[in-house]
């Protein structure tokens, strides 16, 4: 099966196609979000690396490019799910040096949508199962996790200043990567829907078809 992209701006729903293709396909998946925000805070860089998330600003291409490719080789053999990386041409360069046999899978997102989505974000700090207040994603209890009945959280960077600053680096950096993935012919673009049941059935229907 081959190994995944999944591009979109901040709120396209990334993360819950991430969660479905893991569960469904098994997938391993690597978030470059995730993988910042698991640094400690024991060295000024992991520190100056959260005050940058924290503002919407992005990492430099190299140090994301060393923390993706160690990632790729703890996780061994099997299909990878990249989320949150390339989002840039220099960062699609560099990947290239170290990821093959893969399509690139673009969400796409209207502002305002993704703006909402952002605003209405949590996630389970247990389990790290993720909710919407203001989508069919709702957990059954107010601010309690269905699984491991734990009191939901926020993102520090999902408020509208930060949002705004991370949607508008997505729109200076997206036509450049774009182009150079369609040039590879290995872009595939599906709009981000309400449903995620619609939009992962759409993302199955492309895998399927590169078999």
């Amino acid at each position: 099966m081959k190994n995944i992209i999944l591009y979109g701006a901040p709120a396209a729903g990334k993360g819950t196609m991430c969660e479905l293709l893991i569960e469904k396909l098994g997938y391993k998946h690597i978030s470059t979000g995730e993988l910042f925000r698991s640094l400690d805070d024991s060295t000024e860089f992991n520190r100056s690396i959260h005050e940058k998330i924290a503002k919407g600003i992005l990492i430099d291409d190299e140090t994301t490019a060393t923390l993706v490719k160690n990632r790729l080789n703890e996780l061994g053999n099997g299909p990878v799910v990249l989320d949150g990386f390339p989002r840039t041409l220099s960062q699609a360069k560099l990947l290239d040096e170290f990821f093959e046999n893969y399509i690139v899978i673009i969400l796409e997102v209207s502002e305002e949508v993704a703006l909402r989505r952002t605003l209405g974000r949590v996630n389970c700090p247990k389990c790290g199962r993720i909710y919407n207040i203001y989508t069919d994603m709702k957990p059954k209890q107010d601010n309690i996790c269905d699984d491991c009945k734990c009191e939901l959280k926020g993102r520090t960077d999902d408020n509208e200043e930060s949002f705004k600053v991370r949607f508008n680096t997505y729109l200076a950096n997206v036509e450049s990567v774009l182009d150079y993935y369609r040039r590879k012919n290995s872009l595939h673009i599906i709009p981000s829907l309400e449903s995620k049941e619609e939009v992962f059935a759409n993302i199955k229907k492309i895998l399927d078809s590169q078999e």
